[in-house]
C-alpha cells in the first residue's frame, strides 16, 4: 500500500500535474491530508481577522498507470481517520448567513470517541467526508477551491468511507489528489465552513477502461448521485437533473423518455451539495436498487 504525505500537495488541478507517485489500477493508497486551513489556526479567537496563505490544499497528485483520456477512474474511499481537533472560521461577509456574523471567530472542537464535541453539554456524532477529491481536467488550471467536471472542491457528504466515487480521466494518469475533510457537515455548507479537520484517507483505485461519463458520480450501498456544479444553483441543479436523465438513459434499456422523466420525478432527489465555492454543486439522488442499475454499463 503506498503513502502519500500531506506534505505533497497542490492548490490547483491542472492538464501537467507531476505526480509525486505512480500506481497501477488496483493500488490502495492513503493519502494523509491536512485541514482546509493548512493548520494556521492553532487556538481558538474572537474578533479577529487572519491572512492564511496556501488555503485548501488537496495532497497528491497520484498518477495511475493506464488511464488514458475517455477512461473513468473508480475510487473506493476505504476509510477516513480524523485528527483529534477540528476547527470553524467565521468571518464577517463570508457564507450563505454572512449577514448574521458580525465578527470573525475561530471555533475549535475536540473529536472524542467518534463525537464532535461542540460544548459541554452537546457532542454529534462525527460523519467524516471528503471535500475536494479530484482529476487533472483536460485544459486550464483549476483551483482546489473549485469543483467542477474534474470533481474538486465538490463537497458533497455522501464522499464517505464505504463510497465509490467516479472521474472522467482528461489527461494520461489521471492524477488523484485529496483533501478538505470534514468531521461533520451539512448539506448547502452555509457558514462557509463545516468542522475543517486533517486525517488520513485510504483509496482503493481502479481504471474503467471506455467507460467515461462526463461529470463525477458518487455510489453508495443504495443510490447514485450525479453531481453538477455550475456559476448558479439554478444551472447546477438543471445540469444535475440532465446528467441523470442521460446516466439513467444510457443503463435502462428499453425504458422510453418519459418514462425515465417519470422515474426521476417520483423516484428521485434533487439537492443541494454547497452554496459557498465559485461554483454552486448540486447532486440528483436516485435509488439503484430500484432500477437494477449500476455504473459500468452491461455489454460494454
Amino acid at each position: 500500500m503506498k503513502f502519500v504525505a500531506k506534505t505533497n500537495h497542490i492548490y490547483s488541478f491542472s492538464p501537467d500535474l507531476q505526480p509525486v507517485k505512480t500506481v497501477d489500477s488496483g493500488s490502495e493508497i492513503v493519502f494523509e491530508t491536512f485541514d482546509c486551513y493548512r493548520e494556521q489556526l492553532t487556538a481558538p479567537s474572537k474578533n479577529q481577522l487572519f491572512a492564511l496563505q496556501g488555503m485548501n490544499p488537496a495532497t497528491g497528485p497520484v498518477a495511475i498507470n493506464d488511464a488514458k483520456p475517455g477512461d473513468t477512474l473508480k475510487i473506493t474511499v476505504i476509510s477516513i481517520d480524523l485528527d483529534e481537533v477540528g476547527t470553524m472560521y467565521l468571518r464577517p461577509g463570508a457564507g450563505v448567513l454572512h449577514k448574521y456574523v458580525t465578527e470573525a471567530e475561530v471555533k475549535k472542537f475536540r473529536i472524542v470517541d467518534g463525537m464532535v464535541h461542540f460544548h459541554e453539554q452537546l457532542a454529534l456524532p462525527v460523519k467524516p467526508m471528503i471535500g475536494v477529491i479530484g482529476v487533472s481536467p483536460e485544459s486550464s488550471d483549476i483551483s482546489t477551491y473549485s469543483p467542477g467536471t474534474h470533481g474538486g472542491n465538490m463537497d458533497t457528504k455522501e464522499i464517505t468511507a464505504g463510497a465509490i466515487v467516479y472521474l472522467p480521466v482528461s489527461v494520461d494518469g489521471a492524477n488523484l489528489a485529496i483533501g478538505d475533510l470534514h468531521a461533520l457537515m451539512g448539506d448547502g455548507e452555509v457558514p462557509i465552513c463545516g468542522v475543517e479537520i486533517g486525517g488520513r484517507v485510504r483509496v482503493k483505485v481502479e481504471v474503467l477502461k471506455g467507460k467515461q461519463f462526463p461529470t463525477p458520480v458518487v455510489e453508495d450501498s443504495e443510490h447514485f448521485y450525479v453531481v453538477a456544479s455550475s456559476t448558479t444553483m439554478d444551472e447546477a441543479c438543471q445540469s444535475a437533473s440532465e446528467y441523470m436523465f442521460e446516466f439513467l438513459r444510457e443503463r435502462l434499456l428499453g425504458y422510453e423518455t418519459n418514462e425515465i422523466v417519470c422515474l426521476m420525478g417520483i423516484s428521485g432527489d434533487l439537492r443541494v451539495s454547497q452554496m459557498v465555492n465559485p461554483l454552486k454543486t448540486a447532486k440528483y439522488v436516485l435509488p439503484k436498487t430500484a432500477f437494477d442499475i449500476a455504473f459500468e454499463k452491461s455489454g460494454k
